[in-house]
């Protein structure tokens, strides 16, 4: 964030820059049906694109995904915590992230804790909230360099 003056308007403006690492998955919105996730357009060594102009693509998901911030999983087949089953925690399981945000949809719907033990067995936390909220939890431990995974069942 910084201050600086309009000489045109004779007032002080604030501006809010948000620093984003530009080589990580992070979700730029989420809408009811929709989430919209930036992903960096990596060069291949040696393809003469400096790091500078690697620039990012938009994905925009309209069924449930898992967002980590080197790894986007576009079908992740839970459309509802009654649908979870412990296939799915295996699946999440084998990403081995340090924490888990399940983002249950619209509303926060909490799942069994026996169906969540193979995360607990795994040593990794977990964390069940509404998808709208797991995706902002999401970008702030990404940014922070945390290995998170966004199990986002869609809203």
């Amino acid at each position: 964030m910084c201050f600086f003056f309009d000489g045109d308007t004779g007032s002080f403006q604030m501006q809010v820059n948000h620093d984003y690492d530009a080589n990580i998955h992070r979700i730029k919105s989420y809408t009811k049906g929709e989430i919209k996730v930036v992903l960096p357009i990596i060069a291949q060594a040696g393809d003469g694109v400096s790091e500078q102009a690697r620039g990012v693509h938009i994905e925009i998901l309209s069924q449930s995904a898992v967002v980590m911030p080197g790894k986007l999983i576009k079908e992740w087949s839970v459309e509802e915590v009654a649908a979870l089953t412990q296939k799915h925690i295996q699946q999440l399981v084998a990403l081995e992230p340090e924490l888990v945000l399940i983002g249950t949809g619209e509303k926060l719907v909490w799942p069994s804790r026996a169906l969540m033990a193979p995360l607990v067995d795994a040593n990794i936390g977990y964390e069940i909230m509404d998808s709208a909220a797991a995706c902002r939890t999401y970008n702030i431990l990404s940014h922070e360099g945390r290995g998170v995974a966004a199990a986002l069942m869609m809203i």
